[in-house]
């Protein structure tokens, strides 16, 4: 073979294998990163070394990306516009990215912080938008939503538009417009609650402080399995021993508290919800009954 076919054939597979790199690469593409405050990080897909990123860059399937105290940054799939804002001290996971100008299929993982995600579109068969956090898995159907993880994993989802459903191995749960819902790592999905933030969510969910209105040294309050007197009643609670509620009647004076490992009802004219608390959760006037198999605590005499 003549030393100019030589050079011929392996320029010839030089370019094919260029060219076959760059293809491969392309598919690899996955959105936009814009800084919009300084403090953002990147981790390149088989990289050790963060790096920082002052402008803009483009993310590639398994890059991650990070904030600190100030960092905030958009990420902005090739996608129809689909973007995820990610807040300060948050990290950022793409995991998976196929678009066409008719679908896409985005999967993604929140490992910790905050971000918001904003679909433009509302997804067909053909598309499919999907978000890991160590507490639940996430799947949007054209949708306007936060999502919080803090620093123990427990996983925190707010709907603004459209719907999410959230699911544990044992468990879902579809969340609409105005709802949040909330799981710790290795425990259940928690009930879908009215919430339009997190601290609203979390008051929701684990109660305000509460005065009792003051009564006798000798007396106690009856604890019911409803918010009425024809439920049954399951116990009594001493006055000192209220200082938590976890939910009210919308219209009565019946307070749901935690009770025997479980939660029971307390009629209390005049108590009061002390502040700060993003608001309580509320029940209808007809709820009930609790679920008193699943007491695990004796009653206190």
């Amino acid at each position: 073979m003549s030393r100019s076919r030589s050079l011929t054939i392996l320029v010839l597979l030089f370019g094919l294998s260029l060219s076959f790199s760059l293809s491969q690469a392309q598919e690899q593409l996955a959105a936009s990163l814009e800084v919009r405050a300084d403090g953002v990080e990147m981790l390149h897909v088989n990289a050790t070394n963060w790096l920082p990123i002052r402008v803009e860059a483009v993310v590639t399937v398994g890059d991650r990306i990070r904030t600190d105290a100030t960092g905030r940054a958009i990420i902005t799939f090739f996608a129809d516009g689909t973007d995820t804002e990610i807040l300060p001290n948050s990290e950022y996971e793409i995991l998976r990215y196929e678009g066409t100008s008719d679908a896409f299929t985005i999967r993604a993982r929140v490992l910790a912080g905050q971000t918001i995600q904003r679909l433009t579109q509302l997804l067909d068969a053909n598309s499919s938008y999907d978000i890991e956090t160590p507490g639940m898995e996430l799947v949007a159907r054209g949708t306007v939503f936060a999502i919080r993880v803090e620093s123990n994993g427990r996983s925190a989802m707010l709907v603004s538009e459209g719907a999410v459903d959230a699911s544990k191995p044992d468990h879902d749960a579809n969340v609409g417009p105005g709802f949040g819902i909330r799981a710790p790592v290795n425990e259940a999905l928690s009930d879908v609650v009215r919430a339009t933030t997190f601290a609203e969510l979390d008051a929701a969910l684990d109660g305000c402080a509460f005065t009792p209105p003051t009564v006798a040294d000798d007396l106690s309050f009856n604890v019911r399995s409803g918010p009425g007197r024809d439920f049954e009643q399951v116990g009594i609670v001493a006055p000192d021993q209220l200082n938590q509620v976890v939910g009210r009647t919308e219209t009565g004076n019946w307070f749901r508290i935690f009770f025997r490992g479980w939660y029971g009802w307390i009629q209390a004219s005049n108590a009061r919800i002390n502040t700060p608390c993003a608001g309580v959760r509320l029940f209808p006037d007809d709820y009930g009954p609790e679920d008193t198999a699943r007491y695990t605590e004796p009653n206190a005499p």
